[in-house]
C-alpha cells in the first residue's frame, strides 16, 4: 500500500511541461558555487573542471544534451517542436561565443522517455559531445556520484540509490532514483538536488578520467523525497541506430576497472623490461 501511494504521488509530479517551471533543489544553494554562468569574483563553480558546453536550452525552456554534430537527447515529455531552436554556450560565460541551431526532426526510443532530436546542421566543433557510460553490471552504477544540470543552469549533485523499471506519463523504461536525504554514500554535502519541473530533459553525469558521461535524463520526481531520470545505457544501442542513419554514431565511455588498470599497468612494466634486456 505504501509502495503504490509513492507510485501515485509520483505521477502526480512527473516534470511536466503543463506545470509551472520550477528551478532545481540544492540543499545548500550557492550562486558562486553551483550557477554555471555566475559572474562574481568570488565564483568557485563545482563543474569548473569539466565542459557543459554541450548542454543546450531551448526556446521554450526545455533543455538538450548533444551525443553527436546534429543529435541531441532530451525527454519525450518535454521533446521540442519541430523548428524549435536551441543555444549552446562555449564556456560557462553567457558573454563568450554562443551558437543556434533549430530542430529538424527527433524519434521517440520505443515506448521510453527518451527523444532524440535531429539539428537542422552540425554544431561547432567547440560545443561538447557527450559519451554515455556503459559499465559491465547495472549494479556498478550504484553509489556513483552525478552531476545534475537543472533549471536556470545550475549544476548539483547526487547519488544513484536503485535503479528499476518505472511507467508515468505513457512511458516505461528504467529510471535511476536518486533521494534528497542528506545521507549519501559518498556524501556530496550542500550540493544534494532534488528535481523540480523546469528541469526535463537535462542530463545527469558521471565525471570519468576524460571528462563527462551521460548516465541520465531528468524525468519524474515527487518533489519532496527523490527524484528521477531516464536511465540511458540500457538504451545505447537503439540510440545509435538512429544516429547512424545520419552516418554518425555514439560515442561510450567503458570506465576500466581495476583489474584493468592493473594489467595496463602491468604490460607497461613487461614491455618496459623487455626493452631494457634488449638493449
Amino acid at each position: 500500500m505504501k509502495g503504490l501511494l509513492i507510485s501515485l504521488i509520483i505521477a502526480m509530479f512527473a516534470l511536466s511541461p503543463a506545470e509551472s517551471r520550477g528551478t532545481m533543489t540544492i540543499r545548500s544553494y550557492s550562486a558562486a558555487r553551483n550557477n554555471r554562468f555566475y559572474t562574481g569574483s568570488d565564483k568557485n563553480f563545482i563543474g569548473a573542471a569539466y565542459n557543459f558546453s554541450g548542454v543546450g536550452q531551448f526556446s521554450a525552456g526545455h533543455w538538450g544534451t548533444l551525443l553527436s554534430d546534429n543529435y541531441f537527447i532530451t525527454a519525450t515529455h518535454y521533446a521540442p517542436a519541430i523548428g524549435e531552436t536551441v543555444t549552446f554556450y562555449a564556456t560557462n560565460s553567457k558573454s563568450g561565443q554562443h551558437y543556434t541551431y533549430s530542430v529538424a526532426a527527433g524519434t521517440r526510443v520505443g515506448t521510453t522517455d527518451i527523444w532524440i532530436g535531429r539539428l537542422n546542421t552540425a554544431v561547432d566543433s567547440s560545443i561538447a559531445r557527450y559519451p554515455i557510460l556503459e559499465l559491465p553490471k547495472q549494479s556498478d552504477y550504484l553509489g556513483r556520484v552525478l552531476y545534475n544540470y537543472g533549471s536556470q543552469d545550475i549544476v548539483g549533485r547526487n547519488v544513484v540509490d536503485t535503479i528499476r523499471e518505472g511507467s508515468y506519463g505513457g512511458s516505461t523504461n528504467l529510471i535511476a532514483w536518486y533521494d534528497y536525504d542528506n545521507n549519501d554514500t559518498p556524501s556530496v554535502g550542500g550540493d544534494e538536488t532534488l528535481l523540480q519541473v523546469g528541469d526535463s530533459g537535462a542530463p545527469s553525469f558521471v565525471a570519468t578520467g576524460s571528462g563527462l558521461a551521460l548516465v541520465g535524463i531528468h524525468w519524474v520526481s515527487d518533489l519532496y523525497i527523490q527524484s528521477g531520470d531516464s536511465f540511458i545505457p540500457p538504451y545505447a544501442n537503439d540510440i545509435n541506430t538512429i544516429l547512424k542513419q545520419s552516418g554518425q554514431a555514439l560515442s561510450v565511455v567503458p570506465e576500466p576497472s581495476g583489474h584493468w588498470y592493473a594489467l595496463i599497468i602491468a604490460c607497461a612494466l613487461w614491455l618496459m623490461r623487455r626493452r631494457a634486456n634488449s638493449q
